[in-house]
């Protein structure tokens, strides 16, 4: 629970402005939290105090670092990042450094997520033998129900693996099926996963076949770690540094943004 450090509270009452569930009241110039309300662990209150005054569970609420001063020509540097993502499904042999990967999925903490319960958590596979097997049990379960033949159709005739491309990582998403909006929320927290990555020069491309045999090809799950009780998976990428694509351009959308302003 959050609690508010007297001695550095000097009464500006920001905390109570910005706490979205009234969480918080005035008493004497000073805020306190009122009975009956449920905290959602935002931490408004504690990145809005200018004196760090409020803690949580008796630990630090806020980044020991000063909030970053975003540089001149931030947005349109943004935009353009967003433009030039691109789906890379052809990389290099090497997996991406592991730090390098855990910062991109620790920075998707800070992604929107519905009553803040983040549900989103992630298994990275960089073994080798495990994602050749993955790939064996697909094919497999793909000849067996006849589910998506095209997959063993561009594998045979083509050598393109539709699923995993030549990824040496994949990264799947999981998360509670009764959390308020897991697909929601593990959504967002990839997408900011994937900003992060290709801002790191590390491709990406989002995996739904693989997404799709992960939750129902059951030896798929037995090489992975266990998920708890009544999770699924609900995203998966194709990970690591680009090779033989080169783009020039940014390519056009034929569907826009469709606007009504009321």
């Amino acid at each position: 629970m959050i609690q508010v450090r007297k001695e550095k509270c000097i009464g500006c009452l920001a905390c109570i402005r910005v706490c979205p569930f009234t969480v918080l009241t005035e008493e004497e110039g000073r805020p306190r939290l009122r009975e009956g309300k449920v905290c959602l662990k935002c931490m408004h209150c504690a990145a809005a105090c200018p004196e760090r005054a409020i803690t949580f569970d008796g630990k630090e609420a806020v980044l020991h670092e000063p909030l970053p001063v975003l540089p001149e020509g931030f947005p349109e540097a943004l935009e353009s990042h967003i433009m030039t993502r691109r789906s890379y499904r052809h990389f290099k042999k090497e997996a991406p450094d592991r730090e390098v990967v855990r910062r991109a999925l620790d920075v998707a903490s800070w992604a929107p997520s519905a009553k803040n319960q983040h549900p989103a958590k992630w298994i990275v596979i960089d073994s080798e033998d495990v994602i050749e097997r993955i790939m064996e049990y697909i094919v497999e379960n793909v000849k067996e129900t006849g589910t998506s033949p095209e997959i063993v159709s561009e594998l045979k005739e083509e050598h393109n693996n539709v699923v995993m491309g030549n990824a040496p990582m994949l990264i799947l998403c999981y998360g509670r099926n009764n959390a308020i909006n897991s697909p929601a929320d593990t959504a967002i927290a990839m997408t900011t996963a994937e900003l992060a990555l290709q801002a790191r020069g590390i491709g990406t491309c989002w995996a739904g076949y693989l997404t799709r045999f992960c939750n129902s090809i059951e030896r798929i799950r037995s090489l992975l770690p266990e998920l708890p009780e009544n999770n699924s998976f609900y995203g998966a990428f194709m990970v690591g540094y680009p090779q033989g694509e080169t783009y020039h351009h940014i390519p056009e959308r034929l569907k826009r943004a469709d606007i009504q302003w009321v």
